[in-house]
């Protein structure tokens, strides 16, 4: 009985290559186990793979053999790109916001009480005589629209779109709108102003000289206006059908800024409600209107 040798059990089995050559020189011989030969075909197969995909990605190639994939790709890069620019539009705008929301809340600033020199200023008024400002104020408080809270903040003079000491320019100040005064100011119902009843899309008119600083609506004065006038005088101008200026504008004394409307949840029928402050301070209009129906 033939008996095979341990060597012979453990040898692997190796596959021999031959190359020959067919200019007289002398043939060359691999050998090679399976195992060499299967990690050499994978090898070529990955090379082969990568070779294919950077042809795809970075050559003209991969826009012939895979025009949908490529042309959705390129819309998601400028979808994303598209967002991106939102993106940064919207913070530039947030920001924006939040300093004019300070803005106007240091505008504002003032307690919203009867002026106790309001007869004086009146009187100063009627005689174009400068009033004279405060360049700086202690912290005020004033009432919330809703009257249900009070907000801390300082007060400080708001640089005018004209020189602080022009006042004699703005007083006294032009009717707003063409109609009759149905409310006047009521500090025990957070009533800060008048109430001008006029038809919806009567123009209502810049009393005097100034610079708009605030455009939008807000949900009890619905579509809202602001103008900043010399000697830190602000007016306001609630409940309008429509707004025809924008921040920035210049208004000069009679021009048709708004129409009247009866806009936000607590205007019950059209009119204009017309405010009026001066550093922060709420004023009676009345008592600075040239003319009052």
């Amino acid at each position: 009985m033939q008996h095979k040798s341990p060597h012979a059990k453990t040898a692997s089995p190796k596959l021999t290559f031959v190359v020959i050559s067919d200019t007289g020189r002398p043939s060359r011989t691999f050998m090679a186990s399976k195992f060499q030969l299967a990690f050499v075909v994978l090898f070529g197969f990955v090379v082969i793979g990568a070779l294919s995909v950077v042809a795809l990605i970075y050559t003209p190639v991969g826009r012939l053999v895979l025009p949908g994939y490529f042309s959705t790709q390129r819309e998601q890069l400028e979808k994303v790109q598209r967002l991106e620019s939102k993106v940064g539009e919207v913070e530039q705008q947030m920001t924006y916001l939040s300093a004019y929301n300070e803005r106007l809340r240091k505008i504002l600033g003032g307690s919203a009480s009867t002026d106790t020199t309001e007869d004086q200023s009146s009187s100063q008024a009627a005689n174009s005589q400068p009033v004279e400002v405060p360049q700086q104020q202690a912290a005020k408080e004033i009432p919330e629209e809703n009257g249900s809270s009070y907000a801390k903040v300082p007060s400080e003079p708001y640089a005018s779109a004209q020189p602080s000491n022009d006042i004699g320019s703005i007083l006294p100040l032009m009717m707003p709108a063409n109609g009759y005064i149905t409310r006047g100011v009521n500090y025990q119902i957070q009533h800060y102003g008048v109430d001008i009843s006029a038809p919806i899309g009567s123009p209502v008119v810049a009393p005097a000289p100034g610079e708009v600083i605030f455009v939008d609506w807000t949900l009890a004065g619905g579509n809202t206006l602001m103008i900043a006038h010399a000697g830190d005088f602000i007016t306001v101008y609630k409940h309008c059908e429509r707004i025809l200026v924008s921040v920035g504008t210049k208004v000069s004394r009679g021009e048709v800024v708004a129409l009247v409307g009866s806009t936000g949840v607590t205007s019950t029928g059209p009119h204009l409600h017309f405010e009026l402050w001066q550093d922060g301070k709420n004023l009676n209009p009345e008592n600075y209107l040239l003319t009052k129906n």
